[in-house]
């Protein structure tokens, strides 16, 4: 369960979020500060519950682990250095406090397919509030940078994955229901799953795009770009 300031019409620096599935491991987080960002990036799919993410979902790379600095729910001060799947939730978080959605950072690909969900769910919203396009300075800043095909660092799957990896549980949607953002927990097995998985690299196959410049030998523009 996450939750931000704006998404509930406060004007606050804040954010809650669980790292696991504990009901005791909430974490408030008062005016955040990510004072590093590693040069590892992770690419993996992510949704938002502010999209429908089971209808939004799409590429995005994060860092490997962050270091951040907020005030607790006490006032105290608090310095910590996450990684992975925490670091993910934090800096998905942190986006939204910049007024940046996981769309925003999309590969040109992705955010075509998701369009016309987006234009469906703009469509329902009556106020004229609504910010189309994230602040300039904040997206030119923005870290890791946007996707796109110059920067498209391969997807590392596991070799059994494609064969084996089908979504497990009912659920989709937000951080919740088995999965991050676009849901689906992934099937694990039975002894060896804490054995470590060989990887490999996995391209993009421009199947979701209607548009040639992303098709090429059935791969997108920078499916075999490092």
């Amino acid at each position: 369960c996450n939750l931000i300031t704006p998404q509930i019409g406060l004007n606050e620096n804040v954010f809650v979020y669980n790292p696991s599935d504990s009901k005791n491991m909430e974490r408030i987080v008062c005016n955040p500060k990510i004072t590093k960002y590693s040069e590892e990036v992770i690419v993996e799919q992510e949704g938002c519950l502010s999209m429908r993410s089971d209808e939004v979902a799409g590429q995005v790379a994060r860092s490997a682990w962050i270091e951040c600095e907020y005030e607790n729910e006490e006032g105290q001060k608090v310095r910590r250095r996450l990684k992975d799947f925490e670091a993910r939730v934090f800096q998905h978080e942190y986006d939204h406090l910049k007024g940046i959605l996981c769309y925003d950072r999309f590969p040109p690909e992705d955010r075509e397919a998701a369009q016309e969900n987006i234009n469906t769910l703009l469509g329902l919203y009556t106020d004229e509030d609504a910010l189309i396009e994230p602040d300039a300075n904040e997206f030119k800043n923005m870290m890791p940078r946007q996707l796109s095909a110059r920067y498209m660092p391969p997807l590392e799957v596991d070799d059994e994955e494609e064969q084996e990896n089908e979504p497990t549980g009912g659920g989709s949607g937000g951080f919740g229901g088995g999965g991050f953002g676009a849901g689906g927990g992934k099937k694990t097995g039975g002894k060896n799953t804490k054995e470590a998985k060989k990887k490999k690299p996995k391209a993009r196959d421009g199947s979701r795009s209607d548009n040639p410049q992303f098709k090429k030998s059935g791969k997108t523009a920078f499916a075999n770009r490092k």
